[in-house]
C-alpha cells in the first residue's frame, strides 16, 4: 500500500529542505554559543551557506512559474557561458 511518507522522504527537494532547516538550526546554535570574535566567523559562514540554500530553493520555485521560469533558465545559461569563458 502506498503511503505519503514513502514519497516524501525520497523526494530530492524535501531532503534538501530538511538539510536547509538543519543548517539554519546549526547557524542559530553557533550564533548564540560562540563567544569570541574569531569563532563567530564560523557562525557567519554557516549563515552564508544557509542563505545560498534558501536562494536555490527560491530559484527552483521560480522555475515553475510560467513567465519567470524561462528567464531564470536564460540567466543560468548566460552565467555558465561567462564562467566557461574565464
Amino acid at each position: 500500500m502506498w503511503h505519503w511518507k514513502d514519497k516524501y522522504f525520497t523526494d530530492g527537494w524535501n531532503i534538501f529542505d530538511q538539510a536547509m532547516y538543519f543548517v539554519l538550526v546549526l547557524a542559530i546554535v553557533l550564533r548564540f554559543t560562540l563567544t569570541s570574535e574569531s569563532d563567530f566567523v564560523w557562525a557567519r559562514n554557516v549563515y552564508a551557506v544557509n542563505l545560498v540554500m534558501f536562494y536555490l530553493r527560491i530559484l527552483e520555485i521560480f522555475l515553475i512559474h510560467r513567465h519567470i521560469g524561462p528567464t531564470i533558465v536564460m540567466i543560468g545559461r548566460m552565467v555558465r557561458s561567462v564562467i566557461s569563458d574565464i
